[in-house]
């Protein structure tokens, strides 16, 4: 297990470090206090931030692209610039709960895959 996500309680019994999965966003287990409302709050406040901190990294990423795609004469240089767009953008909307659920088929006729894209708008 990752020590970055290890529990950094230590067990009263023997005096070593915990070694169970420390909850999301904080640095102790549930048996250590991870459920307690104001670390789980906290938790949820850090978790928040690094999310925040990613999107607007990957905006600027997405800018850049943009800005790259203007500049571009080749087809499928732009192709490519789409399709790396395009990753970001599915980033970006499913991190904040907006992006489509997506499930991949493969067509036994030729063997060629393909990708179908199906959208819950919450509506069945």
């Amino acid at each position: 297990m990752d020590d970055d996500r290890r529990c950094t309680a230590t067990a009263k019994s023997t005096g070593e470090r915990c070694k169970r999965a420390a909850v999301r966003g904080s640095n102790v287990c549930s048996m250590h206090g991870g459920k307690a409302p104001q670390v789980q709050q906290k938790a949820q406040e850090r978790l928040d931030r690094m999310a925040d901190s990613t999107t607007a990294t990957i905006q600027d990423q997405i800018s850049d692209l943009q800005d790259e795609y203007d500049r571009a004469e080749d087809p499928d240089t732009k192709l490519k610039i789409l399709g790396e767009l395009r990753k970001n953008w599915k980033i970006v909307l499913d991190r904040t709960g907006h992006g489509p659920h997506e499930s991949h088929t493969v067509d036994g006729e030729l063997g060629v895959s393909t990708e179908f894209v199906e959208i819950d708008d919450g509506d069945e």
